[in-house]
């Protein structure tokens, strides 16, 4: 990465995961953050409880767990527990989208998870 701008190497694997499912161009699409979601909503009812959350970021070996959690509460961005579709996914989106393209490169992507997990 560029020296001085913060840097996680979970960021990029995460990246690469979500940007390796639909369209390999090097950004990340609506479509491929809602892929992310559901990697994380174990049972499939739509909503990420922060017990889903950590249990997917151990079983996948995403890091530190203070990270997680700090995550977690950061895409719960109306505070009701839960990562939800609507409103979260698509304020959490907009946010990683910087420049506000409709889609988020991989350095938008890694600048705001390192901002959001500390």
């Amino acid at each position: 990465g560029n020296p001085g701008l913060p840097d996680s190497p979970i960021a990029h694997k995460v990246f690469a995961a979500a940007e390796r499912n639909r369209t390999q161009d090097g950004y990340l699409t609506h479509d491929e953050m809602n892929d992310i979601f559901k990697t994380f909503d174990n049972n499939n009812d739509g909503l990420v409880d922060e017990q889903e959350f950590i249990y997917v970021w151990k079983d996948r070996h995403l890091g530190e767990l203070s990270h997680a959690v700090t995550l977690f509460h950061h895409a719960d961005t109306d505070r009701d527990d839960f990562i939800s579709k609507t409103p979260d996914l698509e304020r959490v989106f907009y946010y990683f989208d910087r420049d506000q393209d409709g889609r988020v490169s991989e350095q938008e992507f890694v600048l705001i998870w390192v901002s959001l997990s500390m």
